[in-house]
């Protein structure tokens, strides 16, 4: 615990600056979204949208009218997973983690994009 904490952070460091990075750009790509709402994520690696603008519309053939079914089409139809409101007690947001690599992030974030804005 001591060479931990006495030890070089730039490693820290780099990464604390990667996850921003991927933070802003999940944050940028989700809010402007036409009926996504996302407030800026603070402190997780995951940011929390409100899904319920566009529930009601048909994206990818289907009529999705929880965000349930949003993520089923989502996995479905853009190869892209993200865990349902639901989950948490908060029906029509979505979960998404930033926890990955750059070029994952921003191919997910733009298969969802083109999967919402049809």
């Amino acid at each position: 615990a001591l060479a931990a904490v006495q030890g070089d952070l730039s490693a820290v460091h780099e990464m604390r600056s990667h996850f921003d990075r991927r933070r802003l750009t999940m944050w940028d790509k989700l809010d402007g979204i036409v009926g996504v709402e996302c407030l800026k994520p603070q402190g997780a690696f995951y940011a929390f949208p409100s899904f319920e603008g566009v529930l009601g519309r048909t994206i990818g053939g289907t009529e999705v009218t929880t965000t349930l079914q949003l993520a089923d089409v989502a996995l479905q139809q853009a190869n892209v997973a993200f865990v349902p409101g639901e989950a948490f007690g908060s029906p029509g947001y979505g979960r998404f983690s930033y926890a990955l690599g750059d070029d994952d992030l921003a191919e997910g974030l733009d298969r969802i994009v083109s999967l919402i804005n049809g």
